[in-house]
């Protein structure tokens, strides 16, 4: 008999672009999975499994490390080849959860080492609002893990330009000087279904946000950046970044609960 040819390489079909937006839908689609019995979710989860494959298939070709690992993640779990009992099925699909959320993660910041630095202005001048609202909330939308937004001076429109573009699978935490009661009321209503929290500290008087592991200076309060003002939103390097946030995480820390 002939030997048998090995399955011919599939090559990614869609770019780095595509590909991260579809996994990262799929990273906020999977965290609706969490807390659920395992039998109820069956049908989504399994639909979710399809699709994210073809997806990795696309992004990554087939076969591919990314493909493998995702296997692996999908079988997370112990088995039995004698079956295994109700509650372990159940900390099994808690496991495949973990996991392939663990992947995707992974995946994700993959992808984004594959696209081109944001473009930021930098330097903005009086009038030039709308190009700060657009460079920080393109930054913002890039956070999966963990958001620090710090304003001495915030109004309740930081939620409709900026948090309500954060992504499901990132917790945003906001850190002010004096919350006013219309800003804690928007803030209350967006963390009945997302991950918020909002604290107040006279030792507050800058403004810096802090996605996953990068930071940035900002000129102004947010809420005026560049309408009447020049203002900057610069990034932080090492070790300057590292100890911005520490600074702010240690006022966080002692901070007055809001919510």
């Amino acid at each position: 008999m002939p030997p048998q040819k090995a399955p011919a390489q599939k090559e990614p079909t869609i770019p780095p672009d595509r590909a991260l937006r579809a996994l990262t839908q799929q990273l906020e689609a999977l965290q609706k999975l969490r807390n659920r019995n395992y039998q109820e979710a069956h049908a989504e989860e399994t639909e979710w499994q399809h699709l994210t494959q073809s997806i990795i298939e696309a992004a990554f070709g087939d076969p591919s490390s990314a493909l493998s690992r995702f296997y692996m993640a999908r079988a997370a779990g112990r088995h039995n080849l004698m079956g295994v009992n109700q509650r372990q099925r159940q900390i099994n699909f808690e496991s495949r959860i973990e996991e392939q959320g663990a992947l995707l993660g992974s995946l994700v910041s993959t992808l984004r080492l594959q696209l081109p630095e944001e473009e930021v202005k930098g330097v903005y001048e009086p009038g030039e609002d709308y190009a700060f609202y657009r460079d920080l909330s393109l930054l913002i939308q890039t956070a999966t893990e963990d958001i620090l937004m710090v304003d001495a001076y915030l109004d309740e429109q930081v939620f409709n330009l900026y948090v309500s573009k954060v992504s499901d699978t990132a917790t945003v935490r906001i850190l002010s000087n004096k919350v006013g009661a219309n800003v804690e009321t928007v803030a209350r209503m967006y963390a009945r279904s997302r991950r918020l929290e909002l604290r107040s500290s006279a030792d507050v008087h800058d403004r810096a946000v802090f996605l996953d592991k990068r930071g940035w200076v900002i000129g102004q309060s947010i809420k005026d950046a560049a309408r009447k003002k020049p203002t900057y939103l610069v990034e932080l390097n090492e070790p300057l970044l590292t100890v911005s946030r520490d600074v702010y995480n240690r006022i966080w820390g002692v901070a007055t609960v809001v919510i």
